[in-house]
């Protein structure tokens, strides 16, 4: 069954809400029995040992849909200057890629923080949708119908993306995505697979630690990365490393992928500084005990270096 209202290119994806739905209907749908390779995704912001907090795929894929104009923008400009096109057409040109770059920007983004969180408390076994400054989403954490589900990446490639339904009553309330969107399905169900364990036992065989007979750390499996919100505070290697971790071990990509990440770079410290942060309503900060300070919690603090090939202790 289709979910989603309209496809856009870039994370700007907008699923139905209140029809009518079964979950038979809903393909790929992950329940707890599912065994895959653990992956944090390099979607955590913390771990410790009374609840989790994700980033959700608006924040992996900030800035994506602003950078095709820095893509685009110097091509024009090259191509006017070699072919000596008429000053009218290259105007025109540049109107409908301002226009297709700021529209769906100005419709479905206009107000909205850098990103949109979720928590996974061990205690409650409760799960925590931020929706914006004023409200979120409470549901015990096995009340929401999970499944994998494709988009549309650079180029109109199919990604692979973690999805959580709210269904009430067999209607469907909301979809929120969950961590990083990738081109193989591995990384989102290794991040399924992340968030059961800890949910059911617990993080300490999630927290890095070395292989009892070669003494390495296993830099997917243990969470060595977490990401580091802190919106026009953030630096630009910090800027860049939040969303360039992801070809740890996979150099090709990254080799393809990096003029296009040098636009998204640009776009995405734009981002950073006009949009807000989120911030939790302090039902969930109490709920949650935020403002606890708990020794064992992991954050960018304790981040491993990584580079294409292999992991430093932080």
């Amino acid at each position: 069954m289709n979910i989603k209202e309209k496809n856009y290119y870039f994370g700007y994806d907008e699923f139905k809400k209140n029809i009518p739905i079964d979950v038979a209907d809903i393909e790929n749908v992950l329940t707890l029995q599912d065994r895959h390779d653990l992956n944090h995704n390099w979607s955590f912001l913390r771990m410790n040992h009374d609840y989790i907090e994700l980033i959700d795929q608006y924040y992996a894929r900030l800035g994506k849909s602003f950078s095709i104009f820095f893509i685009f923008s110097p091509i024009i400009f090259l191509l006017f200057s070699i072919l000596y096109i008429d000053v009218f057409y290259i105007s025109f040109l540049i109107f409908v890629i301002v226009f297709f770059c700021f529209y769906p920007i100005f419709k479905y983004d206009k107000g909205r923080p850098i990103c949109r969180p979720i928590i996974f408390n061990r205690n409650t076994q409760k799960v925590y949708f931020y929706i914006n400054g004023q409200e979120y989403l409470e549901k015990h954490w096995l009340d929401v119908t999970y499944a994998l589900g494709t988009s549309q990446g650079l180029g109109g490639m199919p990604i692979y993306e973690l999805r959580a339904h709210i269904i009430e009553d067999g209607i469907l309330k909301d979809t929120f995505l969950i961590g990083f969107p990738k081109i193989g399905n591995g990384a989102s169900l290794g991040l399924w697979s992340f968030i059961c364990h800890y949910m059911q036992h617990g993080m300490d065989e999630l927290k890095p630690h070395p292989h009892p007979m070669y003494g390495t750390i296993d830099p997917l499996k243990q969470l060595t990365f977490c990401q580091r919100m802190v919106g026009s505070k953030e630096s630009i290697q910090d800027t860049w490393r939040s969303f360039r971790c992801v070809y740890f071990n996979n150099p090709l990509p990254s080799y393809f992928a990096f003029p296009f990440d040098l636009c998204n770079l640009i776009a995405r410290r734009i981002f950073l500084r006009i949009k807000p942060l989120p911030v939790w309503h302090s039902d969930v900060v109490k709920a949650n005990e935020m403002d606890k300070i708990r020794e064992e919690e992991i954050t960018y603090r304790d981040n491993y270096e990584f580079k294409e090939f292999e992991i430093k202790d932080k």
